[in-house]
């Protein structure tokens, strides 16, 4: 076989002589000279981890303070797994060298670098994986937890910032595995860095920043150690081109137009089509905008959830009183922002022939205006208490008053 990268002629190419002559690991190679792994690797490589032989057993010691908050944001990022007696990091081959910059700080811990080979039946071929591994017995020792302070938490949130967090619109989502972490993540933001947060309901524990400026805050109060890791600094500050994405849901409903002229005013069904733009920048790490799982979840939860098989007018007082789509729109936008900060326009379909499009204001716009005030027609506590209504309820006495002097 003759290396692509170099012209030597090899029996077989692998990880060691591609990075002696290029620098490049094989999936690397195979990316760049598009070629299917299942041609590069041999069937003894493929579904061979790493050997437990080859892995060192590290010497009795409280790891360094570097060590100690890398690992720790890494488990809070959640790439951090235990598998059997070994323990493993896994990277993305976009991305390899922020994953050779973690081997480096986890050295104390006798992480090795390994590119594992498997045969993925669901696609027919050989896939790569890129991880760090180490015995699970060297994350451990004889110290006693209360005689080693936690770990250095600038360090520790700022590479969990680098594994962990996506930016769109100028906000940064926070995802975290508990409540609990998530907590002590807002405290240590608001007390040490000044930075405002928002829980998002979104099925799982998740922040976002609470505006612009506290993402502009974050970012420039962990810069120094966010610079010192490859590639996330210019992550967070994309050079990228913008694209839509779109996303379509269908959801069945029910409604009625209070006081409408014609048939509208009779209750009356039908199937809803909804089309969700989101515009941004791509990602230079997942090559995408937004991913579309976490767009078709949000809408679904915050959307098709509430609305499918019920009456509109029903699921809540906003729509009452009149469920058109020019509204439902309106209030769909309103349900969305919070979540997708990059949305752009909404297209209604309440049949094939009619429709309604609709654009709202920004994340930053809707939270400093507040909702639309068409949508709180019948909850505004000003209704009710008009001059007029004061004359309705003091109508009878009044009238009273009226036949007794004419009397």
């Amino acid at each position: 076989m003759i290396c692509k990268e170099c012209g030597a002629m090899v029996s077989e190419l692998d990880n060691e002589h591609l990075l002696a002559c290029s620098g490049l690991t094989l999936q690397e190679y195979a990316l760049r000279h598009a070629l299917p792994l299942d041609l590069l690797v041999s069937p003894d490589r493929i579904e061979a981890g790493a050997a437990h032989a080859e892995l060192p057993l590290m010497p009795v010691a409280v790891p360094d303070e570097t060590a100690r908050a890398v690992l720790a944001g890494l488990r809070l990022a959640g790439k951090v797994h235990d598998v059997g007696s070994v323990c493993f990091v896994e990277g993305e081959v976009s991305w390899l060298d922020l994953l050779f910059c973690d081997l480096a700080q986890l050295a104390p811990y006798g992480f090795r670098f390994h590119q594992e080979y498997h045969y993925a039946p669901g696609t027919h071929r050989v896939v790569a994986k890129n991880r760090l591994v180490t015995q699970k017995r060297n994350l451990v020792g004889p110290w006693l937890p209360a005689r080693v302070p936690p770990p250095e938490q600038r360090l520790k949130y700022a590479t969990y910032l680098a594994h962990a967090a996506e930016l769109h619109a100028g906000f940064l989502f926070l995802p975290f595995a508990s409540n609990d972490e998530a907590e002590a993540a807002t405290e240590f933001l608001s007390r040490e860095l000044n930075v405002r947060t928002r829980h998002l309901a979104a099925g799982t524990p998740l922040l976002r920043t609470l505006t612009q400026a506290d993402t502009t805050r974050l970012l420039d109060s962990l810069r120094g150690e966010l610079e010192a890791m490859p590639g996330v600094w210019s992550r967070f500050h994309p050079d990228t081109p913008e694209v839509t994405v779109s996303k379509e849901v269908v959801f069945d409903s029910a409604h009625f137009l209070t006081d409408h002229p014609a048939k509208c005013s009779n209750l009356h069904g039908g199937r809803y089509v909804l089309h969700v733009k989101v515009r941004g920048q791509i990602d230079p790490i997942t090559g995408c905008v937004l991913d579309y799982g976490y767009l078709k979840r949000v809408v679904n939860t915050r959307v098709v959830e509430r609305f499918d098989h019920h009456t509109l007018n029903y699921a809540g007082p906003e729509l009452a009183w009149r469920s058109t789509t020019e509204l439902l729109s309106v209030y769909i936008w309103e349900q969305l922002i919070d979540f997708l900060p990059e949305l752009i326009e909404l297209t209604l379909y309440e049949t094939p022939q009619s429709w309604c499009q609709y654009s709202g204001p920004d994340l930053e716009t809707w939270q400093r205006q507040g909702s639309q005030p068409l949508l709180g027609r019948f909850t505004d506590p000003a209704l009710g208490h008009s001059p007029w209504r004061h004359w309705l309820r003091t109508w009878d006495e009044q009238h009273e008053k009226r036949q007794a002097q004419g009397d």
